[in-house]
């Protein structure tokens, strides 16, 4: 099992500006929710495995997400930081290659039902 290499953390938070870096609490990176600290953890796994060659591949995209709530959805649904970040992640792995959109679909399903088919 390959595991993460903290150097490339370090680079990927030093390299994101603040307005689009992930939420801390008491200087720790916060997550409401297990599948939040998943979506990033895939991310940086995909960067360590140079599945996109560089981190502003995947910020760009992020912080595009982020800009277009603002403008159109702000006001009206609640913020959700790692939303942004399963949106950009869901598209970086698109176009990318790795995943088609029925296939994050039927993972996804896969996920929430418990059941996976292993053919």
């Amino acid at each position: 099992m390959k595991t993460c290499e903290v150097q490339s953390v370090n680079e990927v938070m030093a390299s994101m500006p603040e307005e689009s870096s992930p939420p801390r609490k008491n200087g720790e990176l916060y997550f409401e929710e297990p599948w939040e600290s998943r979506a990033f953890g895939m991310a940086i796994a995909l960067y360590d495995q140079k599945i996109y060659s560089s981190w502003d591949d995947f910020r760009s995209l992020l912080v595009e997400k982020i800009a277009s709530w603002e403008n159109t959805d702000g006001e009206k649904n609640e913020w959700s930081y790692y939303d942004h970040w399963m949106g950009a992640l869901e598209e970086l792995v698109m176009k990318n290659g790795i995943l088609d959109e029925q296939e994050i679909e039927k993972r996804a399903n896969e996920f929430l039902s418990g059941v996976r088919d292993e053919f």
